[in-house]
């Protein structure tokens, strides 16, 4: 079970630098030229920022959908500040059973503290019965 006490949680602040050879790699793996700019699905490369009181499954999560926003692009070289967010936590009835849908949002800022991009991913756990 998921607990909704999670909503509004945040994780801590993490930082990376986009570094070329991680955006080329990035770049081949989804089968584009790397040209020297950053494509715009390189954000789902940040790992980290767990969000406390988040107990996620270890399987079974599904991939329910992903909207990005960004307020300049991104470039190699850049610092960048992300946390993330549970924005919701709620549950609907399938033909498979309960699923239970959580939206988390992840902002990144420049070094400087200008909001560069926010992402809205949505997972969907199904109740194992």
């Amino acid at each position: 079970m998921i607990n909704k006490d999670a909503i509004g949680r945040e994780s801590e602040v993490m930082t990376t630098r986009v570094e070329a050879e991680n955006v080329r790699r990035f770049a081949e793996a989804i089968g584009i030229p790397y040209v020297g700019e950053v494509p715009p699905t390189f954000i789902i490369t940040f790992r980290g920022g767990t969000v406390p009181g988040l107990d996620l499954p270890e399987k079974g999560l599904i991939h329910g959908g992903q909207k990005f926003t960004y307020y300049r692009p991104i470039k190699v070289g850049d610092v960048l500040n992300y946390k993330r967010r549970v924005k919701n936590i709620y549950e609907r009835a399938g033909k498979l059973g309960k699923m239970t849908f959580v939206v988390q949002e992840m902002e990144g800022r420049s070094a400087t503290g200008d909001l560069v991009f926010t992402a809205t991913s949505t997972l969907i756990a199904r109740e194992e019965g």
